[in-house]
C-alpha cells in the first residue's frame, strides 16, 4: 500500500512566503545594482550633450617663478585657454591682450607650489583668474579657463 504524506498547511504557507520574499530581494538587488549603473551613465551623457564649447581665447605660453616658502625655485609652465560667453567677449579680450597676460602673471606667480599642488588647487586658481578676466571684460563674460600645457616643477 501506498504511504500517505501529510504535509502541514503552516509549513506549506511559510516555504512559499520565503520564496516570494527571496525572488523579490534579488529582483530588488539586480536593479539596484545594473538600474543605476545605466542611468549613471546616461545621465553623463546627457550633461555631455548639454554642454557645448563656445568661443576660446588663446592667452598663450607662460613659465613663470612661483612664490616659494623654500630657498629652491620653483615654476609653472603652463598654456592657458579662455572660454567666452560669446564673440563680443572674445573680440575685448583680444584687445586687452597686455591687462590679461598681466593679470595672469600676478595670479600664477602669487601662487605656491603646495597651494597648485593641493587637491583643489587647481580650481582655485581657475576660479580666480575667471573672476580676474570677467572684471575686465564689460561685454559678455569669459565662462571657463583651460590650461592647455601644465608643468610644476
Amino acid at each position: 500500500m501506498a504511504k500517505k504524506v501529510e504535509v502541514d498547511a503552516k509549513l506549506l504557507v511559510v516555504a512559499i512566503a520565503l520564496l516570494i520574499v527571496a525572488t523579490v530581494g534579488s529582483a530588488f538587488a539586480t536593479y539596484l545594482i545594473f538600474g543605476r549603473a545605466s542611468t549613471a551613465v546616461e545621465q553623463s551623457g546627457e550633461t555631455t550633450a548639454k554642454r557645448a564649447m563656445g568661443p576660446t581665447y588663446d592667452v598663450g605660453e607662460f613659465t613663470l617663478n612661483l612664490t616659494s616658502t623654500t630657498n629652491q625655485m620653483r615654476f609653472i609652465r603652463t598654456q592657458i585657454v579662455l572660454e567666452a560667453s560669446d564673440t563680443k567677449a572674445v573680440s575685448e579680450l583680444e584687445g586687452r591682450a597686455p591687462q590679461i597676460r598681466d593679470q595672469l602673471i600676478t595670479l600664477l606667480r602669487s601662487r605656491t607650489i603646495e597651494e597648485l599642488s593641493s587637491e583643489g588647487g587647481m580650481e582655485l586658481l581657475r576660479f580666480d583668474i575667471i573672476k580676474a578676466m570677467n572684471g575686465l571684460v564689460s561685454r559678455g563674460e569669459v565662462t571657463d579657463v583651460f590650461f592647455i600645457d601644465l608643468i610644476l616643477q
